[in-house]
């Protein structure tokens, strides 16, 4: 017969067992475990800008009483701009440190002093793009000498080589703890890949005819690259919309798995749209394009070339895994050429009134290129300040 107390025991063991798992029975009754929190989703808000490039005005302007050069006015009124990232990219169109005897020179034959490259490490640009059709108005030699100059101030880099183990290895920067993977190519070196060393065409410039797209993005996937951003310069000078062949160039980038592309060569803002290819397996990929990021600061007179944008984007990782592009963005920018300065300024941030010093003719021509680039560019597209 069962007694008061054992009857009090077996309720009680019931009411454990409905209330604890199986497994903290297991466990001798103990609690689950407290849960680690979730690791939050990695970010990184990027910008990027089109060519920066010094005429012969430019290194005039420059030039300091005592022969140095200090290139920071030009881009004192910008640099807030080029900082307000992350993570900002650049495409240096010059060569770097003077060659033999020769003198600076602008246009046709860019080459500056090293001190753009201060300026420019100043105002927040972190990544410069190496690959254009000007890389080599100093041979073989000028280009190596550029590498090494913005190797030595603390830039990230792309698109020249200085042997054939720099063009194997696999460019991977680390962001907000996210790997992004770049490939930077040029259409063209005007002809002086014939006048150079033989290296240039084995191994020391990364010419996009030669790439081979989906092996180029498999090798940085496996290396790590968590992200794949595209810096090729293409298409024909002084067009505001691109060519057929760079659309095709586009959707095979984003068909090979390059997440993002950033084009410069025809010096006007060509326009930004998300682009949809299929892989080789079948599968729709999708990437930002940006045909033409256009001019950053130059001295061209031709119209739409004193205009360009600092495109913004974010690299946002989600949920399921892996990364999205989202919240694109730019900053409308103009290059005011003065008598004693030339400086980019953002357009929009001074569509009510004047920088300081700036001519009523040419605040209207500063308004109308935001508005040509407004009417260029998709809705989608958010037009910031700063």
């Amino acid at each position: 017969m069962m007694t008061k107390d054992k009857l009090w025991a077996l309720l009680a063991l019931w009411a454990l067992c409905t209330l604890l798992p199986m497994s903290a029975l297991a466990e001798g009754l103990a609690p689950n475990p407290t849960l680690e929190p979730a690791q939050p989703l990695r970010s990184a808000r990027i910008r990027a800008v089109g060519d920066l490039m010094v005429h012969k005005k430019q290194l005039e302007i420059a030039r300091q009483s005592d022969g140095s050069y200090d290139f920071h006015p030009q881009y004192a009124l910008i640099a807030d701009s080029l900082a307000n990232a992350d993570y900002t990219i650049a495409n240096l169109e010059t060569t770097i440190g003077q060659y033999e005897n020769r003198p600076y020179s602008g246009y046709p034959m860019f080459n500056t002093p090293e001190n753009l490259l201060d300026a420019v490490k100043d105002a927040g640009v972190d990544f410069l793009t190496l690959a254009n059709n000007h890389m080599l108005d100093r041979y073989f030699e000028g280009m190596v000498r550029t590498a090494d100059c913005v190797e030595a101030r603390g830039f990230d880099f792309g698109g020249a080589n200085r042997s054939p183990e720099e063009k194997e290895k696999p460019n991977l920067v680390e962001v907000n703890g996210i790997r992004l993977g770049f490939l930077c190519y040029t259409q063209m070196t005007n002809g002086m890949e014939d006048w150079s060393n033989a290296a240039v065409k084995e191994y020391g410039v990364n010419y996009l005819r030669r790439a081979d797209l989906p092996a180029e993005v498999a090798r940085l996937r496996d290396a790590g690259a968590e992200v794949v951003i595209a810096i090729p310069h293409w298409g024909e000078e002084y067009f505001r919309h691109p060519q057929s062949y760079v659309v095709a160039w586009a959707q095979k980038m984003v068909a090979a798995g390059v997440d993002v592309v950033l084009g410069s060569h025809p010096h006007m803002v060509q326009p930004v749209e998300f682009v949809e290819a299929k892989d080789a397996d079948g599968a729709v990929r999708r990437g930002l394009v940006a045909y033409s990021l256009g001019n950053f600061i130059d001295n061209m007179l031709k119209r739409y070339t004193d205009s360009g944008i600092i495109l913004e984007f974010t690299v946002q990782e989600t949920q399921e895994g892996g990364f999205t592009v989202t919240d694109v963005g730019c900053v409308p920018v103009y290059c005011w050429k003065q008598d004693a300065n030339i400086q980019t300024v953002s357009s929009l941030k001074y569509l009510d009134a004047p920088p300081e010093g700036m001519s009523s003719g040419t605040w209207q021509r500063m308004k109308d290129s935001y508005w040509e680039l407004r009417d260029l560019l998709d809705d989608s597209i958010v037009m910031l300040q700063e």
